[in-house]
């Protein structure tokens, strides 16, 4: 007849305990480096994102320089200063005075211009109307007013003006309202 012996072997749990914590932390050293292969990927794709979005995004729009340094000689003449609401960072035609509202809207800012923005495909703002009403400005108009070329509207009134409407009015054709 044929006789069968089984042995058992004893393997202490501290070894067995070993082999399986060595198994669980490659599987976690593993799932670290996948994770930080996905983070780093999320990343570099977010970051590229942000900068074609940046790439794409077109320069903001630029006041004409020979108005900026007229209207800058202007108000330098009269002691004035451009207000902030709308010469953001030293730019004439940004914040108030580039956007769509009507100028009536803000009566509490003098000297106060709006500009039109969409010459040189959005990337040139003409001054288009210029507020000096009711300021304690006095003499003869300053002859740089004749710069302001896109001048749609002049408010200039009570104010201390004198003497005779200068020439270079004559070359400001599109001026409409003064």
């Amino acid at each position: 007849m044929f006789s069968c012996t089984l042995y058992y072997t004893y393997i202490p749990f501290s070894v067995v305990f070993s082999v399986e914590r060595e198994r669980e932390t490659r599987e976690m050293h593993s799932c670290s480096i996948r994770c930080a292969i996905r983070h780093l990927a999320w990343l570099v794709f977010v970051c590229s994102w942000r900068v074609a979005a940046a790439r794409d995004q077109p320069a903001a729009p630029k006041t004409d320089p020979v108005e900026a340094a007229a209207l800058n000689t202007i108000l330098g003449r009269w002691g004035k200063k451009a207000s902030s609401e709308w010469n953001i960072s030293g730019e004439p035609c940004s914040g108030l005075a580039s956007d769509n509202s009507d100028w009536d809207y803000y009566p509490n800012i003098n000297p106060f211009i709006k500009c039109d923005c969409t010459f040189g495909n959005n990337t040139l703002c003409h001054i288009t109307k210029l507020m000096l009403a009711s300021n304690p400005l006095s003499g003869q108009l300053p002859k740089e007013l004749g710069n302001l070329t896109n001048l749609l509207s002049l408010r200039a009134s009570d104010n201390g003006f004198v003497g005779k409407i200068p020439d270079y009015f004559g070359s400001m054709t599109n001026l409409k309202d003064m």
